[in-house]
């Protein structure tokens, strides 16, 4: 039986780059709505939660990514 899952969150630079294969920084993958794999499965991009207690002021960014992300699961 396969996973298909309705979206994937990608915490932080390591797992957004090797998912998306690219060398972009994660502020610039942030934002927009990506797709993965054969399926095109919904992916979406915000930083790691050792980022952010490193980075304290990115949190209102990571924030509304996790908005984001909520309203997003909440279409049928």
């Amino acid at each position: 039986k396969r996973v298909k899952p309705k979206l994937i969150v990608a915490l932080g630079g390591t797992a957004a780059k090797r998912l998306l294969m690219t060398d972009e920084p994660v502020g610039k993958l942030r934002g927009p709505l990506h797709t993965w794999g054969p399926d095109q499965t919904p992916l979406m991009v915000t930083y790691h939660p050792a980022y952010l207690l490193r980075s304290p002021g990115e949190k209102a960014k990571s924030w509304q990514d996790l908005k984001k992300i909520h309203r997003f699961l909440q279409q049928p």
